[in-house]
């Protein structure tokens, strides 16, 4: 049964709902309006009339906590890590409360949140420290699709009635950021590599501009997933959970078999300290980066530069979606004013067809 009551505070005029269920807690919630509280209480009620149709109302007494725990248990993408820190921050954004009490207006005021807060980075000793920059349109739109895969979840397997996140419209994001090394910068860049304290720098990194690869598709490449006499590596999952095969150049396989009778670990870029885990190597890529001299570069802009080397050098974009495993070619029309010579070819074996057949015509 829900009841609502008019409030009245320094700040102004407020309602409080209030819904009450056997076997549940009372959710109690404020708004501003009362046309605000009454379309909650009738929603919530609305839940809880057919919570109890189908007899199911576990979702009405779990809280976002539980199910963040249930959600990761059974989460198998790639970013784990980076998965749950997004979700430990809507669980500080939003609060512990139950699933029927997050609205919509919780989601876009989180997001206003984020967006007003800065940004923080690792300092290579599992320590964070806040920068001066604010989260771009991108990363809150990632941080809102991580929400509605919880939420979504909880539909699925609790029958929660709606995903309040997916009716939040993302934000507008500009074209997307096209970094990449010109060939003194790659010189310089594999040089330094060369002479960094880890060994596999070097071959991280020319594994990463010449397949397009991401940094945790390469970090999670085990030894089995390499085929030497094919010259492939088999990506099992990839950022959008599909798998994909990198062909591999001379240099990479030369660099790998300097290590491929390594065992201690099957994973091939390895922790020392923990084998079974990826290398965190952010500390010792920064140095090289600024020993290359490098401005305004990250390990990512290295997909950035083979998908431009092959736009230059005549790849069309759907020969670079391929490559990058890009599933819409949207995301690969960033490099499109690159693709000059493809282009070029395209117009010349089509237009000049055309004009040869009007020139033979005027002769006639």
């Amino acid at each position: 049964m829900a009841s609502i009551q008019k409030l009245t505070r320094k700040s102004g005029t407020v309602y409080r709902v209030f819904i009450r269920h056997k076997g549940s807690k009372t959710i109690s919630k404020v708004f501003k309006s009362k046309k605000l509280a009454r379309d909650y209480a009738n929603r919530i009620e609305s839940d809880l009339a057919e919570s109890l149709v189908y007899g199911n109302t576990h979702y009405m007494r779990m809280q976002l906590s539980e199910l963040i725990e249930r959600y990761m248990e059974r989460y198998d993408g790639v970013n784990a890590r980076d998965r749950r820190a997004q979700l430990n921050a809507w669980l500080s954004l939003i609060g512990d409360r139950y699933l029927p009490e997050i609205t919509k207006y919780d989601v876009r005021q989180g997001i206003d949140r984020l967006a007003k807060g800065k940004v923080k980075r690792g300092d290579g000793r599992n320590k964070s420290i806040e920068t001066k920059k604010t989260r771009s349109n991108s990363t809150l739109n990632r941080y809102k699709a991580t929400l509605s895969a919880l939420l979504q979840f909880a539909c699925d397997e609790y029958d929660l009635p709606v995903n309040v996140a997916r009716q939040v419209r993302a934000r507008r994001e500009n074209d997307g950021r096209v970094r990449f090394l010109s060939e003194q910068e790659r010189s310089a860049l594999l040089s330094a590599c060369k002479q960094s304290a880890w060994d596999k720098l070097y071959m991280i990194v020319i594994m990463a501009i010449t397949t397009g690869a991401r940094r945790s598709e390469l970090l999670r490449l085990k030894w089995s997933d390499i085929n030497f006499d094919h010259r492939l590596a088999y990506v099992k999952k990839t950022k959008n959970g599909e798998p994909r095969v990198l062909p591999l150049t001379d240099d990479v396989i030369t660099e790998l078999e300097k290590y491929k009778n390594d065992t201690c670990s099957e994973l091939i870029f390895y922790s020392p300290d923990k084998p079974e885990q990826p290398f965190e190597f952010r500390k010792l890529w920064l140095k090289v980066v600024d020993t290359a001299q490098l401005r305004n570069f990250k390990f990512h802009d290295l997909r950035h530069t083979c998908a431009s080397y092959l736009a230059q050098n005549g790849a069309s974009l759907l020969q670079i979606a391929d490559v990058l495993g890009h599933r819409q070619i949207e995301m690969t029309k960033r490099y499109s004013h690159l693709c000059v010579d493809h282009k070029k070819k395209l117009i010349d074996s089509v237009m000049d067809k055309i004009m040869l057949s009007d020139r033979l015509s005027e002769k006639v």
